[in-house]
C-alpha cells in the first residue's frame, strides 16, 4: 500500500525543517563558548539604536555565599530564621555538624533577585566576623532566548504534523505521522523542562549561608544533650515504624499464620 503523496511530501518538509533545528542546537553550544568573540546581534542593534528591533528582557542568575562566625550558635541560628521569613525568602536546605571545637549549619537560601543584596547585610549584622563573603551574576539571556525560539519551533511542527494526522487515508500514513510526532514531542519535554529549571534559577537566588561557633565551652555540653535528644527521637521513630511496618504486612502475618496452623493440624493428623 503506498503512502499518499500529500502526506508525504510535507512529512519529509517537516523532518528536513526538524533536522535544521536541531543543527541549529548543537551549535548553540559553542556560541554560547564564544560569545565574547561573537557579539550579540540584539545587542549590537540596541548599540546602533536601530529602529523597530526589540531587545530581549536581561536574564541574569545571582549566586551568593556567605561564611561567618557568630558568638552564639543557637542565638544566630534563631535570628538568621527570622530574617529569611521577613526576607519571603525559603530555606532549602540544612546541614548542622559539629567537628573539633567548631558548630556550624550550612544552610540553603532561595529568595527573590532583588532582595539577596540586603538580605546578606542583615544576615552580617549576626556575624562576630565575616570570613568569606561572595555574589555572582551569569547573564543566561542568550540561553534562555535561544530555548524559547526552539520551543515555539517545536510546537509549530507538532501542530503541523497533528494535521497531517488528521488528514491520513491508511495505516502506513498514521504511523509514520505518529512516529515523528512522537519524536518532536519527546524533544519539547525535554526542552521544557531545561526552560522550567532556568526560569526558577532567573527568578530565585539562592544563597550559601554558613553560619559557625568555634568557642569550646558549652559546645560539648550542648552536642551531648542533643545526641540523647536525637537518640529518643530515634527510638520512638524505630517503634513507629515496626508498628507501621507490622500492620502493613498483615496479608503476609495471615497467611504465615494459616500456613502453620494446616502444618500442625496435618502433623496432629499423622
Amino acid at each position: 500500500m503506498k503512502m499518499n503523496i500529500r502526506i508525504l511530501i510535507p512529512l519529509l518538509i517537516l523532518a528536513f525543517s526538524a533536522m535544521a533545528c536541531d543543527g541549529k542546537s548543537g551549535s548553540s553550544d559553542y556560541s554560547y563558548a564564544s560569545e565574547e568573540a561573537m557579539p550579540d546581534q540584539t545587542t549590537e542593534a540596541k548599540a546602533s539604536g536601530e529602529p523597530g528591533e526589540s531587545v530581549p528582557e536581561k536574564k541574569v542568575i545571582r549566586t551568593a555565599h556567605l561564611q561567618m562566625e557568630v558568638a552564639s550558635y543557637e542565638a544566630a541560628l534563631k535570628e538568621t530564621k527570622a530574617i529569611v521569613e521577613a526576607y519571603e525568602a525559603e530555606i532549602t536546605a540544612e546541614e548542622e555538624q559539629q567537628y573539633g571545637q567548631r558548630l556550624e549549619n550550612r544552610l540553603v537560601i532561595r529568595l527573590a533577585p532583588a532582595r539577596l543584596d540586603s538580605m546578606l547585610n542583615a544576615l552580617e549584622g549576626l556575624a562576630l566576623q565575616v570570613s568569606s563573603r561572595s555574589v555572582n551574576s551569569e547573564d543566561v539571556t542568550r540561553r534562555y532566548v535561544d530555548l524559547e525560539t526552539r520551543l515555539s519551533s517545536k510546537r509549530a511542527v507538532i501542530a503541523r504534523y497533528q494535521e497531517l494526522l488528521a488528514q491520513a487515508k491508511n495505516v502506513n500514513e498514521v504511523l509514520a505521522v505518529e512516529n515523528n510526532l512522537r519524536q518532536v514531542i519527546e524533544e519539547v519535554e525535554s526542552m521544557e523542562a531545561q526552560f522550567r529549571y532556568l526560569s526558577q534559577q532567573v527568578d530565585r537566588s539562592t544563597l550559601y549561608l554558613t553560619l559557625y561557633e568555634t568557642r569550646s565551652e558549652g559546645i560539648a555540653h550542648r552536642s551531648f544533650g542533643s545526641k540523647i535528644a536525637s537518640a529518643f527521637a530515634d527510638g520512638w521513630g524505630l517503634l513507629k515504624n515496626l508498628v507501621l511496618g507490622t500492620v502493613t504486612a498483615w496479608p503476609i502475618v495471615i497467611v504465615l499464620g494459616l500456613g502453620i496452623w494446616w502444618w500442625r493440624r496435618r502433623r496432629a493428623k499423622r
